[in-house]
């Protein structure tokens, strides 16, 4: 078996890498750029593209590139052909707008944003084919990057790199925690159809109980859960965390978790077990406050609902519970990473 594929960096070249993350370039340039640092932080192939939601060759042929050119390995080689109506800017111009501006765009208005202050004139089926490349048609989200502190978050996100570099060459083992919801009724989604007409789901006659999940993911190594009927209580996360704190024992590694400012999550009574935990060779790290997308367990909640459990309903708590154990399931092969539940007693899921 050959070494694996990494690249190395230097501070300055890592520097100029991260700035094009605020340069005025392509999307797919950033996310080539991304790729290359996380490489040289010590990130896998395999890890870097369940990141990205990519293939591993696609992440080799990015690294293999950086090494063969540089800096010019980054951008995209011009195609033959007959020369299109527009250029990359053009397409720049209109990835910023969808960025920045607080509003939805469908491939009509952009067709006319486009004209109107490009002077560029492209039919929406054009300009749809075009942003295939990059851009899809899609569900917006809510966000609460507004409310965060940029100076906080990046001081946080340097360490966590630091914490993810030491657990990428077998220092620490590092962990990353979040809990999230289910209910009997799905949300309706998008999905392919017969023209001029629309597909209508039936929902259960009683829409029943949330259930609620909460997990521990360790990226390509392992992901553990348990599910609870109604909220994860104080009781259920510290049974979690009593767990984790006696396996880091056992093993005699630091295990770090990282996690949200949740409410259970610095209440009085956990608080008083941090150095109980430390003790035992488990320390927490928290996330800056409105900074979810730090945290890579939430991609594995939006896939696990968005694919697995997309635009379904169930008879019951126990159907609902069936879908999501085999849908972590299937999770967990896509992400080659092991899983195992946790079963809760009855008074700790209260």
């Amino acid at each position: 078996m050959g070494s694996r594929l990494r690249v190395f960096l230097t501070p300055k070249q890592d520097k100029t890498l991260f700035e094009l993350r605020m340069a005025n370039v392509p999307q797919k340039v950033k996310d080539r750029a991304e790729v290359v640092r996380l490489s040289a932080h010590g990130w896998y192939v395999e890890k870097i593209a369940s990141h990205f939601n990519w293939t591993a060759q696609t992440v080799r042929e990015v690294l293999h590139k950086w090494q063969k050119l540089g800096m010019e390995g980054l951008w995209s080689k011009p195609g033959r052909g007959r020369k299109p109506q527009w250029i990359e800017t053009d397409i720049t111009f209109l990835e910023q707008c969808l960025e920045q501006e607080p509003r939805t765009y469908n491939s009509v208005q952009l067709a006319q944003k486009l004209e109107q202050q490009r002077s560029i004139n492209l039919s929406p089926d054009h300009l749809r084919r075009v942003l295939k490349k990059g851009i899809i048609w899609k569900r917006t989200r809510k966000s609460h990057k507004g409310k965060q502190d940029p100076v906080v978050q990046q001081l946080k996100q340097a360490d966590l790199e630091m914490l993810e570099l030491s657990a990428a060459v077998g220092e620490i083992d590092l962990k990353y925690m979040d809990e999230s919801g289910f209910c009997a009724w799905s949300e309706p989604s998008y999905s392919y159809y017969f023209r001029g007409q629309q597909k209508r789901l039936e929902q259960s006659n009683r829409r029943g109980r949330r259930l609620s999940i909460i997990g521990f993911l360790q990226p390509l190594i392992s992901f553990v859960y348990g599910l609870v009927i109604g909220g994860v209580s104080r009781k259920t996360y510290i049974q979690m965390m009593e767990t984790e704190a006696v396996e880091a024992q056992k093993i005699g590694r630091i295990r770090v978790i990282v996690q949200d400012n949740g409410p259970i999550h610095r209440c009085k009574e956990v608080q008083k077990l941090w150095s109980k935990w430390e003790a035992m060779g488990l320390y927490i790290f928290f996330l800056p406050k409105y900074c979810s997308e730090m945290n890579p367990i939430e991609l594995e909640w939006q896939h696990l609902k968005k694919d697995e459990l997309a635009a379904k309903s169930f008879e019951d708590e126990l159907d609902l519970a069936y879908a999501v154990i085999d849908g972590v399931q299937t999770r967990g092969e896509k992400g080659n990473y092991n899983t195992q539940r946790v079963k809760f007693s009855s008074h700790s899921s209260a």
